[in-house]
């Protein structure tokens, strides 16, 4: 089992270069809404824990985090632990956590879980849109690059051929696609649906490390080894519990 988990984690740290990868910042404040240095903040990708510890302030920034959906738990002696579940992570971006308030262990409640929502604008870079794929999995378009991007980014639109897109009336030439942070030549690049975590597309402002693209720009970051393991083992534990149903 153990040669089982060190082979997995090399595959993820493998994965992990070229890939562009995310961070979690949030705060941690005791009870009475001090903020709490030391706590204790982790999550696990491909069954082995990233953690920090929160500073002086209460912050903590938890990196690098591949692409995804994770967990993040939060613990401190003499608190309940907290656990913000569904916390989404997109690429070569932070995402941010609200305050995040311990509360005093009683009754015997060790654990308390709270639901995490993604906002809609990115506070670091509203010029940038993205998807997760547990957020298009069912769309039927999912298949065909131009008309789901077309249709799911504002600013967006196919071209009358069908061949290309405009981003904001830019033309289709002017568009260029990076794949894992390698930029593709030619045309809207086709990545089969279950082997993508995330699509963004910058449809103005954008970095400086895109370079003199004058139309848009379209991100796609495969799969990392850690997420595929850990879909595979909510799988298996979605099986186990169904088989275990009377």
């Amino acid at each position: 089992m153990r040669n089982t988990s060190t082979f997995i984690a090399a595959l993820f740290a493998a994965a992990t270069f070229g890939q562009n990868l995310g961070e979690i910042r949030g705060r941690v404040l005791d009870p009475e809404g001090k903020t709490l240095p030391s706590a204790s903040v982790y999550t696990r990708i491909a069954g082995e824990l990233v953690g920090t510890y929160t500073d002086l302030d209460g912050k903590f920034v938890l990196k690098p985090v591949p692409p995804g959906i994770h967990p993040v738990t939060v613990s401190f002696t003499g608190y309940t632990t907290q656990e913000i579940t569904g916390v989404e992570v997109t690429p070569d971006r932070a995402t941010y956590l609200n305050d995040v308030r311990m509360k005093l262990m009683k009754d015997l409640k060790t654990f308390e879980k709270i639901g995490y929502k993604r906002k809609l604008i990115d506070r670091d870079d509203p010029s940038r849109m993205s998807l997760l794929a547990s957020e298009f999995e069912d769309d039927p378009t999912r298949k065909d690059p131009i008309q789901f991007l077309s249709k799911n980014f504002a600013g967006v639109t196919a071209a009358p051929n069908g061949d290309g897109l405009y981003f904001r009336g830019a033309r289709t030439e002017n568009t260029v696609s990076f794949i894992d942070g390698v930029k593709i030549s030619g045309g809207v690049p086709r990545v089969p649906p279950s082997a993508i975590s995330s699509v963004s597309v910058y449809t103005g402002g954008l970095p400086a490390r895109y370079g003199d693209v004058t139309g848009g720009v379209i991100v796609v970051e495969t799969k990392t080894y850690g997420e595929m393991y850990e879909a595979e083992r909510r799988k298996a534990m979605r099986s186990v519990a169904e088989d275990t149903l009377p």
